[in-house]
């Protein structure tokens, strides 16, 4: 009776468990994963329409319905990846789309024009003058986000790595600039968009880092070759309706190109060299 008991409890505690994984991309829809990675707090529900109208968009190219599923959790999408759920992701963390083109076969359709670079931010005043100043220093950063751990490549490079005691580490990349501008911490690493709104406000960068592919959209193995063609053309040529062009400004790009998957798995090989 009590065996009998404590089954009951799990099937009403957890009765979607095993439907949780069951991919919902069917012949006649396609699931288009999104994940703008976990640097800075979002609106979910604002993200999430931003990218709907993108899903909409792409359906129109290739006369079939893509169902919408974004995220902030890294490891959740990397998983959905490795199991080959999706059909189309979008993401902005480079890496994640560099590890699902080797691992998985994905295949690039296009890239968001402009390059990736990490920044490292420092006060106006800092007597930081060049990379080899920050040995010893307090660096402020973004746990578990590709910033981390591209920013930590490039001073893997510099022979600059910090020391465990010299991190501050920080759960949003927005918390980084209060930290180096209180003097928690004497250099930040943050991407372009906080360092833009850095320089802003009277800071410096000091230094970037090498320089990498941009944001990215990438298709299942088994999408058909046409469709891939499709989306790609419709990507590329966004920028040339004023349809186009406006979701082009909701999404925050300029427009995209036909890429390189070479600069992702080098991506790939360059983070994961020690």
């Amino acid at each position: 009776m009590k065996r009998f008991l404590s089954y009951l409890v799990i099937v009403l505690v957890f009765p979607f468990s095993a439907q949780a994984a069951i991919p919902e991309t069917t012949k006649d829809s396609l699931l288009f994963g999104v994940n703008e990675g976990t640097a800075g707090q979002k609106d979910f529900g604002e993200m999430q329409g931003r990218y709907k109208a993108l899903a909409d968009y792409l359906a129109k190219s290739i006369n079939k319905p893509v169902k919408l599923e974004s995220s902030q959790n890294l490891k959740s999408s990397s998983s959905n990846l490795a199991k080959g759920r999706y059909a189309l992701f979008f993401s902005k963390p480079a890496n994640v789309a560099a590890k699902a083109i080797r691992d998985q076969n994905y295949q690039l359709v296009a890239m968001a024009k402009g390059e990736f670079t990490v920044k490292f931010i420092v006060n106006a005043n800092s007597p930081l003058k060049k990379p080899e100043d920050i040995k010893g220093k307090r660096i402020a950063l973004a746990k578990g986000t590709f910033m981390e751990r591209a920013g930590m490549a490039e001073l893997r490079d510099r022979n600059l790595v910090p020391a465990a005691d010299k991190i501050q580490a920080a759960k949003f990349q927005d918390a980084i600039e209060f930290i180096v501008e209180k003097g928690f911490a004497d250099v930040g690493m943050v991407s372009p968009i906080v360092a833009k709104s850095w320089v802003a406000k009277g800071g410096s960068v000091l230094f970037e880092s090498r320089k990498m592919p941009f944001w990215s959209l990438i298709a299942s193995p088994d999408m058909s070759k046409d469709d891939v063609i499709k989306i790609q053309s419709t990507l590329v040529n966004m920028e040339n309706s004023d349809e186009g062009r406006k979701l082009l400004e909701k999404l925050g790009v300029k427009g995209f190109v036909p890429g390189s998957q070479k600069e992702y798995l080098d991506l790939q090989i360059w983070l994961e060299k020690t």
